[in-house]
């Protein structure tokens, strides 16, 4: 579908935060699907990029939707995206792949992001917040539903300042959130998951889940982790894609398997979330 640009604001001298008008865009969309989005003429960017749905504000007044990407400017496309101006038209497709799922009965949900995974999981908070406590307060950085109360604990990692993103995002939803940088120029010197282990180590809740999304170095270090622990995870897989629905084979990834022959699924199709456990990491 047509979409059009309302705003494309600089976040940072690397992200970009990316507002489009899709007239007939669903009305909700699950925490961790995704859209393809590329220029509507022209052959260079001939492929569509895969970006995470970051927020989608709801049409009013008959208006279309607004789907709100954050990205990174790393080839030739994001460059060529970062130069569109409001009123300029792209093609959009989506919400594709599946979602984060949260379990009844949650405790503790422990939320890991890097870079440019952090919208996803911005979102999940988002709709984590809302969904357990409609009507809820936060107090204590607990969100409180009824006599259920979900603890929200956020882990952002990053190489500078400039990779921590949404962290407000994460406070509005009424998390802790616990800051690493790689440099030091925000938060504690180090990676994140150098914070994640003594949480896990000291949280004895029964109820605690483990959500995550960012580079693979850090995903497969926040899997084992959680298997060390006996904790679920639920991973958003990242992968580089040029269809979005299964078609062009290009985003599959070497699941576990029993037998002596390689196993793959697609992260457009089979995911992009998984168990943590599914996923053969190197």
């Amino acid at each position: 579908m047509h979409a059009e640009i309302v705003f494309n604001r600089r976040v940072s001298a690397a992200y970009r935060h990316l507002g489009l008008a899709a007239p007939g865009f669903p009305t909700g969309f699950g925490p961790g699907q995704f859209v393809m989005v590329r220029p509507p003429d022209g052959l260079d960017p001939f492929l569509p990029r895969a970006f995470s749905v970051y927020r989608l504000v709801a049409s009013i007044d008959g208006a279309a939707p607004v789907v709100e990407i954050l990205y990174k400017v790393l080839g030739k496309g994001t460059r060529c995206l970062s130069r569109m101006e409001p009123g300029q038209a792209v093609q959009i497709l989506g919400p594709l792949g599946n979602s984060f799922g949260v379990a009844e009965g949650l405790g503790v949900a422990a939320l890991v992001a890097g870079g440019i995974g952090v919208p996803p999981i911005a979102a999940l908070a988002t709709a984590l917040a809302q969904s357990r406590a409609p009507r809820a307060e936060c107090r204590d950085r607990e969100v409180i539903s009824g006599q259920r109360a979900v603890r929200l604990e956020v882990f952002l990692g990053g190489k500078t300042h400039e990779d921590i993103l949404c962290a407000k995002d994460f406070e509005e939803a009424g998390a802790t959130v616990h800051i690493a940088t790689e440099d030091g120029s925000l938060g504690t010197r180090g990676l994140i998951t150098e914070l994640l282990a003594p949480f896990l180590l000291g949280t004895r809740h029964s109820a605690l889940a483990l959500f995550t999304c960012g580079p693979p170095g850090m995903l497969a270090a926040v899997a084992r982790l959680a298997e060390a622990r006996g904790v679920p995870c639920q991973t958003s897989v990242e992968a580089n894609m040029a269809c979005g629905f299964g078609a062009c084979m290009g985003c599959a990834v070497e699941v576990r398997s029993n037998g002596s022959d390689p196993i793959y699924k697609l992260v457009c199709k089979d995911g992009p979330v998984f168990d943590s456990r599914v996923i053969k990491w190197e």
